[in-house]
């Protein structure tokens, strides 16, 4: 397990893979703290309701110990929504003028936790990125924005679990070598992968949700019991903005208990919702959510040289800068391009101001069919009069390859300068017969992308 630090102390993450998580589940359970807490200031009994305030006030301190002991900021804003609401909620036992005593405990519980704040040191880290330029702010802001844009030139998503590896081949700033496996973000990832489409019905179905289940007034435990589960789904809701926490299924533990307290509660209720205007609210909080995502993803957009089509394993990038230049279909071998194949291509259209097709077929006689390593085997001697470039290509049959050579109306024989595996002997031979003329790279072996500057220029 990966261990996390700030500065020299240890992050606690309670057994997860991330500290966030760990503090996306600290931050949910908060307000249920606070549902036990607040139970005892209605027994009547002095001897038997100081102890359990005073006891209840230290769960409470206890549990915001535990989280800034997380260190993730995220987690502690999470929880701070959600007691900011449950405060909403209650204001009327908050300000009210019989209830000095409780106030002062209140008082005492708000000073105690910003003294566990400053101690822990989790004070610092929260502030820390204002005054310096911090990677783990800076790079959540350039990931999202990416995230923007896939979202509006991928409307249909990418696909369960590829936002990280899509967004790193396609959006992700080409002299950036940060890896991702999710958008760090809970909705994003899901609109990303799911699609827009999906992403609006889970907004509408959570509102609605949310709308519809009022706080009871029928008993007082039940009313405390609603507005502690508010506060508890809204501070998980929040956690999952700063992280992709809702990935993992045990953290829904107490969002799902939550939602289910709140669905007895409500059906309880003598004062319930009009449907048609749940209904109302939901559409309209789903529409303003997807059409802001969508309007940001095209405003970032108009600031990136290129624009990306997606349909899964084959993409084409189109250079925005003016006339375009040349119009290429590239069969992709990752052992020949490397594993971030996407940035190499992106550097290609925008450099010669191209439109580049991967993993595309012919369209027309004016397009360069580039072939990468293994993918050579799908020419066939059969391929019409078409513009031919080879990248490191793999041995095929000798009559094939020689063939094809012949057939095409111009060839581009790009072989390594370290022959590993006799690909390199091979297409020289064949290229001699055929009166081709191959072009070494330099200084590598089948994968060349650290020449990639050199053979775009030749291309």
């Amino acid at each position: 397990m990966v261990e996390y630090y700030f500065q020299d102390q240890l992050r606690w993450s309670f057994g997860f893979e991330n500290p966030n998580k760990a503090a996306a589940l600290i931050a949910s359970l908060l307000p249920l703290l606070w549902v036990i807490a607040q139970s005892g200031w209605r027994i009547k009994r002095a001897t038997v309701k100081w102890p359990l305030a005073v006891l209840g006030a230290g769960a409470i301190c206890a549990g915001w110990w535990l989280l800034f002991m997380t260190f993730s900021r995220g987690g502690i804003v999470a929880a701070a929504v959600g007691f900011l609401y449950i405060g909403w909620r209650e204001r009327h036992v908050l300000f009210a003028r019989d209830n000095r005593t409780r106030q002062t405990v209140m008082i005492a519980t708000v000073l105690g936790i910003a003294v566990l704040f400053a101690a822990t040191n989790a004070a610092e880290r929260s502030t820390q990125w204002v005054a310096n330029r911090e990677g783990s702010v800076e790079n959540r802001f350039e990931l999202w924005c990416g995230g923007l844009q896939m979202i509006a030139q991928i409307p249909q998503g990418v696909g369960q679990g590829k936002s990280g590896s899509a967004y790193m081949q396609w959006f992700q700033p080409l002299d950036s070598t940060t890896r991702y496996r999710t958008l760090v973000n809970s909705y994003l990832t899901f609109a990303v992968e799911q699609g827009i489409g999906i992403f609006a019905l889970a907004v509408f179905g959570a509102a609605m949700f949310w709308h519809w289940s009022d706080v009871s007034r029928d008993a007082k435990w039940i009313d405390a019991l609603m507005t502690g589960s508010r506060g508890s789904l809204a501070a998980f809701a929040v956690a999952g903005f700063f992280s992709t926490t809702m990935e993992e299924w045990v953290l829904w533990a107490v969002p799902v208990a939550c939602a289910f307290a709140l669905l007895v509660g409500t059906i309880r209720s003598r004062d319930r919702r009009f449907i048609g205007a749940v209904v109302l609210a939901a559409a309209v909080i789903s529409l303003v959510s997807c059409v802001g995502l969508y309007a940001s993803g095209w405003i970032v957009t108009a600031k990136q040289p290129v624009r990306i089509s997606y349909f899964g394993e084959k993409v084409n990038i189109e250079s925005v800068g003016g006339a375009h230049g040349r119009d290429f279909i590239f069969c992709v071998d990752e052992t020949v391009l490397g594993e971030d194949y996407g940035k190499l291509l992106r550097r290609l259209a925008i450099d010669r101001n191209a439109t580049v097709h991967v993993n595309g077929t012919i369209q027309n006689q004016n397009q360069v069919f580039v072939a990468t390593g293994e993918t050579v085997s799908r020419l066939s001697s059969e391929n019409p009069d078409i513009s031919l470039v080879l990248i490191a290509p793999t041995r095929i049959e000798p009559d094939v390859a020689k063939e094809i050579l012949r057939k095409a109306k111009s060839v581009m024989l790009f072989t390594s300068s370290f022959d590993d595996d006799g690909r390199v002997a091979f297409w020289k031979e064949a290229a001699a017969e055929t009166g081709v003329k191959p072009l070494e790279i330099e200084g590598v072996g089948s994968q060349v992308e650290s020449a990639w500057d050199e053979l775009m220029k030749k291309l």
